[in-house]
């Protein structure tokens, strides 16, 4: 039986070493998501979806599922990096598109999204993804193939 984890099998391929304080916070953040957003995401979907509109259904669902996704990112953290950095790239286009806009002109930042908590939480979220880990991972590691090289019959 091999004891090795994936961690050091990543660390034996080069992979950068991964704070273990970051690991914990990026598991803080993952169960945040699960207990925090899954309870609201619920409660709203038992509330009643049939009086929503297609687009507030949508965005509960969403949600609702990311929570479910945020489960994985309780137990491995790494693995699941790509739901950080999405949640870090939709609330920073929320908060550019949705609530900067009216902000600017002195109306009222639509509430469906705080404002001080999204910009608070991507800030901490930031700081807890290992962001050298990232370009490793996701940009410095060879391409999966377009397409399989064709291989040539067998002579005898």
């Amino acid at each position: 039986m091999n004891s090795k984890s994936v961690i050091d099998i990543e660390i034996e391929n080069g992979a950068p070493i991964v704070p273990l304080w970051k690991i914990w916070g990026l598991r803080l953040f993952f169960a945040g998501m699960v207990f925090v957003l899954g309870k609201n995401q619920l409660l709203y979907i038992f509330e009643g979806a049939s009086e929503w509109t297609r687009w507030r259904g949508l965005g509960h669902s969403m949600l609702f599922a990311l929570a479910l996704f945020a489960i994985g990112g309780m137990f491995r953290p790494l693995a699941f990096l790509p739901l950080m950095i999405y949640e870090i790239v939709w609330k920073g286009i929320w908060l550019l598109v949705v609530a900067l806009p009216p902000w600017l002109i002195g109306e009222e930042i639509p509430t469906i999204v705080s404002v001080k908590g999204s910009l608070i939480g991507i800030c901490l979220i930031a700081i807890c993804i290992p962001w050298n880990y990232v370009w490793w991972r996701y940009f410095k590691q060879p391409i999966e193939p377009w397409r399989r090289k064709k291989q040539l019959p067998e002579q005898s």
